[in-house]
């Protein structure tokens, strides 16, 4: 038994108790013939239970079908429940704020009227979904710390990858090939949907308001004599489907070949994935995050290689260096860093003459803290351009007098955990100030830079660890 995670109430629910009896129960006494896994990971596999968690099953599911992923997540298959040789621990990793770490879980799941309580297979012999979301309910304390939350940042614990935010209802016709292009190379793209409650069944047409889908397909099919730009999605409740145009059983597919269909594994099961069109799609979700493995510095969809990475990891501290955003007097107090960026010819001509940099900024802030009576802070970054190297720390004249340069993305100061911008910059040297919006709050954050061409970054002062990786 694990006694970091009891079989106990206090491991599911903290501040609230579930209205029927739970009884902790091993895969065996749920399964005559329980698996780890039963014919590999699947999209298909995910169902949620009683916890709302589709934030972090929608990601989970996406990444199903990605070995190479699912390898780091679980890093042995080699299970063999209820035998001699079985111990009876599996063990599951997780990105944490710049490393993998291990979390170790006995196999006790909560179950009720003998059925799992929370996220399990469709294959009821299966069980690599319900392990998996234990261990991660583990580190953070506890099942109730995993109900409502961000795709992005479970897309960043369980790949270590950089997710970028999108408003659906800003994209353009064109941006449909870069998300084609981005899912057919490896990206993970979660999307949520807009908040409808209080309107008709008829009017949501099955879509479940502010819920979290993952995308599983992007294509473009020979419709009437032109052509349709789709989008599949998938539900982690494993039902309850878009009910409009291209839905499953929609007559707009009697005008798209047979074999077109069958490519697209097309199905009328009530599944939890459909299609729908992509005009559709910028209607009904009021959020898109593209995770990639390694940042798209082009936004063309396509990874590309990061020559340059950096990370590093300090803190703000009330009554020191916590300044608040560029609107405070005390701005000038965060700490500051310092980027050369070099010329570099052959990079320069694929992107204009400039030479890309993308920064993540991300407060240490663990899901049980909200549980704790602790939030969220908005957190935000500024970059100003400099005429020169700086030896020592810009006072506050120089950000009175100096506005800072707006990213790509127009990053702006919001509660998530993560936040970052992109930019196309010349060659030269520049001023890194991250803070929180408001002034005083003390908390640990991490930096990390990519750049395709050689750059070099160092503290100018404010700050507590000057180290980087």
């Amino acid at each position: 038994m694990d006694t970091e995670f009891l079989p106990q109430k206090e491991s599911i629910f903290k501040t609230k108790t579930f209205p029927k009896p739970v009884v902790w129960k091993r895969p065996q006494d749920l399964s005559e013939r329980p698996r780890l896994i039963s014919h590999g990971t699947s999209r298909h596999d995910m169902k949620q239970g009683q916890l709302n968690d589709c934030w972090f099953l929608s990601t989970l599911s996406a990444i199903a079908e990605k070995s190479q992923l699912m390898n780091k997540i679980l890093p042995s298959h080699n299970y063999t429940f209820g035998t001699a040789e079985y111990t009876g621990i599996i063990h599951c990793r997780f990105w944490q704020f710049g490393s993998w770490v291990d979390v170790l879980i006995d196999d006790l799941l909560p179950s009720v009227d003998g059925d799992i309580l929370f996220a399990h297979s469709s294959d009821p012999n299966e069980f690599w979904v319900s392990l998996v979301e234990k261990a991660y309910a583990k580190l953070n304390k506890s099942y109730e710390a995993l109900e409502f939350g961000f795709e992005a940042d479970a897309f960043t614990d369980l790949t270590g990858g950089l997710a970028e935010w999108y408003n659906p209802a800003d994209l353009q016709d064109k941006d449909f090939y870069l998300i084609r292009a981005a899912f057919q190379n490896g990206a993970i793209i979660g999307c949520l949907s807009m908040d409808r409650h209080g309107r008709q069944e008829k009017d949501k047409k099955g879509m479940v308001p502010n819920h979290s889908y993952v995308i599983t397909g992007v294509e473009e099919v020979p419709y009437r004599h032109q052509s349709a730009r789709l989008v599949r999605v998938r539900n982690p409740w494993g039902d309850t489907e878009w009910q409009g145009a291209w839905s499953d059983g929609s007559e707009d597919w009697d005008y798209v070949p047979d074999v077109i269909k069958e490519e697209l594994e097309l199905t009328s099961k009530d599944d939890g994935e459909f299609w729908m069109s992509f005009d559709d799609f910028r209607r009904q979700y009021c959020n898109m995050i593209i995770c990639n493995l390694a940042p798209d510095f082009d936004h063309d969809g396509i990874s590309d290689k990061a020559e340059c990475q950096i990370m590093t990891r300090d803190e703000w501290q009330q009554d020191f260096n916590a300044g608040g955003w560029l609107e405070c007097d005390s701005f000038y107090k965060n700490p500051q860093y310092l980027i050369s960026l070099h010329p570099d010819a052959s990079v320069q001509r694929r992107y204009n003459g400039r030479l890309p940099l993308i920064v993540s900024l991300m407060q240490i802030y663990r899901r049980y803290q909200k549980l704790e009576g602790e939030e969220l802070y908005a957190i935000g970054f500024e970059i100003f351009q400099l005429t020169e190297s700086l030896e020592t720390l810009a006072g506050k004249m120089f950000f009175d007098t100096t506005d800072p340069l707006m990213p790509e993305n127009e990053e702006t100061y919001a509660e998530y955990r993560e936040t970052s911008g992109r930019f196309f910059l010349d060659p030269g040297h520049y001023l890194l100030v991250p803070s929180t919006q408001i002034p005083g709050k003390s908390r640990e954050y991490i930096l990390r830079l990519y750049s395709v061409s050689h750059m070099e970054y160092r503290c100018l002062g404010n700050c507590f660890n000057t180290s980087t990786t």
